[in-house]
């Protein structure tokens, strides 16, 4: 039960966050947050980047955002979650996944390649969530919605406009599930949205059961001034 902010970057694996993984914790928690769930960049630019590296060694940098957070999580009572954002070639979209492992990251490093019909189809297969980011920022296209689960209809990035009007009507629409998150960069996103669940979250299987069951709010933060 109780908060959680559930699209999240660390310093250490995404190159557009501020904050480093420890703080992301730290910060959270002293928000008054039940959990994060990390959802770092996942795209063929980061495994470019890490050209020469054995595939293992790529997901091990990917995975040491998360990492750091879950051993800081554990001290100070913060429920740290892996997620991903993810992006394929095919086009500019971002995708959130939940209750990815990491097993099934290093069994299946090149997933991004997979291009989003297959794997929608993957996700299904392996129990996954996915939602599209901010599907009406600027330069991001639609999709066949029969490949989503959901849609993120608050993002509360205060970098970027959004259009989360247009989303959640694409959602309601589409009977797609409706998902919000601050986009945590900096540390002045702290709360800009949450979802507060009225369940307990104890692993990944908790919360993909919470959010398909709707058992949550969206909190959006406006008082900071967010763009609609």
């Amino acid at each position: 039960m109780g908060l959680y902010e559930i699209h999240c970057h660390t310093k250490e694996v995404s190159a557009c966050s501020w904050v480093d993984a420890e703080s992301v914790v730290n910060i959270h928690k002293e928000a008054g947050f039940e959990g994060i769930c990390i959802t770092d960049h996942y795209h063929e630019h980061y495994f470019k980047s890490h050209n020469g590296l054995l595939e293992k060694d790529i997901v091990d940098s990917y995975l040491s955002g998360y990492r750091r957070a879950r051993q800081v999580g554990e001290k100070v009572g913060l429920n740290v979650l892996l997620g991903m954002e993810i992006k394929f070639p095919e086009g500019p979209n971002d995708y959130l996944v939940y209750g990815i492992n990491e097993n099934l990251i290093y069994d299946n490093p090149y997933m991004f390649k997979m291009g989003l019909e297959k794997f929608s189809a993957f996700a299904k297969q392996e129990g996954l969530l996915l939602v599209q980011a901010h599907p009406f920022r600027d330069n991001m296209e639609r999709v066949n919605h029969t490949y989503l689960d959901g849609v993120e209809t608050i993002n509360a990035n205060l970098r970027h406009y959004a259009r989360n009007h247009l989303s959640k009507k694409y959602a309601e629409e589409n009977n797609l599930l409706e998902m919000g998150g601050s986009d945590f960069h900096r540390e002045c996103d702290i709360y800009l949205a949450a979802m507060d669940f009225n369940v307990e979250i104890n692993d990944n299987l908790d919360l993909i059961q919470a959010i398909r069951n709707r058992n949550f709010d969206i909190i959006h933060n406006t008082k900071q001034g967010i763009r609609l």
